[in-house]
């Protein structure tokens, strides 16, 4: 009997966008006044995705995620590329995830069955917020109209495979206002929605803008109002919160490509600034590493020689143990004994975590302990808090 393959995941990160978002702090470029040389780019890609993949051959890739920046200014021709590339080096499995991120501008829109014949079967759109004044004050180029419009079109071309971004706290947002608008969402929304509260980065013009004193963002009372509206609206529209900043209506429409960060699954990230984790099949160390973030200097490097790495380190046994612990707690299924035992050279939860904190959070209703599968989980309180949590519970 041929042994079954370990699942790898693959993220691939397209560095340019057509406008910088002032909240966004994810590592990206503005497409460049003379344009974007995509075969340059994109050869660089392939380059780096042939260096990577070549250990993991043994391997089955479960997923493909194509994130930024702004991929769908990519062309659907070089999308289709990276994927029958990929596939070539470590086969796709019959089900495999391939997801594409995009925003609601109509020429991206435009493009979007293009990218269906590509082999993109999962469709991701930044809407971020319906009202026009918020999009406008934030930097997006779409209104609300056009992003409900996206979601449409994708639904129609992606049946049951598309999902959009929205946040909520934007300036003088109130509840009601936030209400009404996640309502419209959920109205046009497929079978997953991310729903995200908005975080000021350092660094980013929203930071600055705060800072100053320019803008007032609702209070922190007001937005913890906002979490637990969305999540009792999303429940009583079928939508169940499987994680952090997720909500499905049927564990089918839950992302497999993000599920496999949060259990610890190995992947590999291609591009400027895109990181991997995953276990060196000689060696068998824990290997993190992260690509150069400069878009000009990791397409150079890649030229030079195969890939544009910037640092590569092995992954500690006390930090991989942490991981385990802050993404398996980031889901209502939590994170299993023997999943944990997995990685910890079969140390236990319950010899790791601080369980006198563990049990506190237990009696607080934050965190529950299911004996039959030996597993600790959030509750939904307790999603909510979880950063807390972690601080406390892990030693």
């Amino acid at each position: 009997m041929t042994a079954a393959r370990v699942p790898l995941s693959l993220y691939v990160h397209w560095p340019y966008c057509s406008f910088l978002c002032k909240f966004c702090a994810f590592s990206k470029a503005r497409v460049p006044s003379q344009g974007m040389d995509h075969e340059r780019i994109t050869n660089a890609l392939i380059k780096e995705l042939r260096s990577s993949l070549a250990p993991h051959k043994d391997k089955k890739l479960r997923s493909i995620y194509f994130g930024g920046g702004t991929p769908s200014l990519s062309l659907p021709r070089n999308i289709e590329r990276i994927i029958n590339e990929a596939n070539k080096l470590v086969p796709l499995a019959a089900d495999a995830e391939v997801t594409l991120e995009s925003n609601p501008t109509l020429a991206e829109v435009a493009k979007m069955r293009d990218f269906k014949l590509a082999g993109v079967n999962r469709y991701s759109i930044g809407i971020q917020t319906l009202n026009d004044d918020s999009l406008r004050k934030m930097g997006r180029l779409h209104t609300g109209a056009e992003g409900l419009a996206a979601v449409d079109r994708a639904k129609a071309l992606f049946p049951g495979r598309v999902t959009f971004d929205m946040i909520f706290g934007f300036e003088s947002q109130t509840l009601r206002q936030w209400q009404d608008e996640l309502e419209t969402a959920l109205d046009h929304a497929d079978r997953h929605i991310s729903i995200y509260q908005l975080t000021v980065e350092p660094g980013t013009p929203l930071f600055r803008d705060q800072h100053a004193q320019r803008i007032v963002l609702p209070s922190d009372d007001v937005q913890a109002q906002m979490y637990e509206m969305t999540v009792d609206m999303c429940l009583t529209r079928g939508f169940r919160h499987y994680e952090v900043s997720s909500y499905a209506s049927h564990p089918s429409a839950e992302s497999m490509h993000n599920k496999g960060y949060w259990r610890g699954q190995q992947w590999v990230g291609i591009g400027p600034s895109a990181h991997s984790r995953f276990t060196d099949p000689i060696s068998r160390q824990r290997i993190s590493s992260v690509r150069i973030p400069d878009t000009q200097r990791w397409v150079q490097h890649c030229e030079r020689v195969g890939h544009g790495t910037g640092k590569e380190f092995v992954v500690s046994d006390a930090d991989a143990k942490q991981e385990a612990v802050v993404f398996g707690l980031r889901m209502l299924e939590g994170i299993s004994d023997k999943c944990f035992m997995s990685i910890s050279d079969g140390q236990s939860l319950t010899g790791y975590l601080c369980m006198d904190r563990v049990q506190h959070y237990i009696d607080e209703g934050h965190l529950c302990w299911h004996a039959p599968t030996a597993c600790l989980a959030p509750t939904k309180r307790g999603l909510q808090v979880i950063d807390t949590i972690l601080l406390e519970i892990i030693p």
